[in-house]
């Protein structure tokens, strides 16, 4: 009997790019969908995939979408009402597989060095409590994954996702960028951004299915190191619209933290004061993305989102 791969969040970038790995290489995947009706959903079930819906807090389906399958792919998310939400939704697929009794593989995205920031931010909770539950969180639900024991346990780390670039999660980073095509930023002009095509977070996630033995533990996924001057002129060359990245004062900086309106600037403040360092992934043997290559393949949504 083939392996049945259960993909959450299948219409997302990083489930979806993990179900299109699989079904390429013959993988049967059950995707794990909100809405069945949507177009990323129906797109997945004309590559072959099954398609079953299920919302993360639904136990009953849930329970129904594990039986079966030998492998599961989890991709969480944080809420910012309810700090433990995100912990108790790994549980409650950890449990539910445990149950099931026939998963074998189990691969987590979580965040570039989630435990490792989360313990490095215990010390300074109160100077950044957002940045330690947001790290907690992840770490958590990498905790969770690793107690359940599976016979075979991949830990995907993700830096920063290049579709950061386009409309909606660029409003939260970039508050200029669409009406005055303009990064602002609190990183120094030198500072290096380590990027990651989320395209490539599906072929190690597949990998982990597919080879098992090779991608075995935790894996930091990083690559194109960019400063914001570099990234602007990517984006300028691809889009042909002049994007200029702009460098905040400590000032400037200063009064956004004090009246709390842009989170993500405390994330470039302490990510300047610390300082982590990935790992070597040539070693897989993926040929691996780069910020150019994204924005080409998403040429059209990043025009949208310049308003061209």
């Amino acid at each position: 009997m083939a392996p049945l791969i259960l993909v959450t969040a299948a219409t997302g970038v990083q489930g979806g790019s993990t179900a299109r790995q699989l079904l390429a290489q013959h993988v049967p995947v059950r995707a794990f969908v909100r809405d069945p009706s949507e177009p990323s959903a129906q797109a997945l079930q004309k590559l072959g995939a099954e398609i079953v819906k299920g919302d993360f807090d639904d136990v009953a389906a849930i329970t129904a979408a594990v039986t079966g399958v030998s492998g599961v792919f989890l991709n969480t998310f944080p809420s910012f009402t309810d700090p433990g939400a995100e912990i108790r939704c790994a549980q409650t697929f950890v449990d539910a597989a445990k149950a099931a009794g026939s998963v074998k593989s189990f691969v987590v995205s979580t965040v570039f060095k989630a435990g490792e920031k989360r313990d490095a931010l215990a010390a300074q909770q109160t100077k950044y409590p957002f940045l330690f539950a947001y790290y907690s969180s992840k770490a958590g639900v990498e905790d969770v994954v690793r107690r359940g024991g599976f016979e075979n346990t991949t830990v995907l780390r993700p830096g920063w996702l290049n579709y950061n670039y386009l409309s909606p999660p660029s409003r939260l980073h970039f508050p200029e960028y669409e009406s005055e095509h303009v990064l602002s930023v609190s990183y120094s002009r030198d500072f290096k951004l380590n990027h990651f095509d989320p395209e490539d977070v599906g072929k190690f996630a597949a990998g982990a299915f597919v080879q098992p033995e090779r991608f075995q533990g935790t894996i930091e996924l990083e690559w194109e190191a960019l400063t914001f001057d570099e990234i602007a002129a990517v984006i300028s060359k691809v889009s042909g619209v002049e994007v200029s990245a702009r460098f905040r004062t400590a000032e400037e900086t200063k009064a956004i933290l004090e009246a709390g309106t842009l989170p993500v600037v405390t994330s470039q403040v302490w990510m300047q004061e610390a300082n982590f360092e990935g790992e070597s992934l040539e070693k897989y043997g993926f040929e691996l993305g780069t910020l150019e290559g994204f924005l080409t393949r998403e040429k059209k949504r990043l025009l949208e989102t310049l308003g061209v």
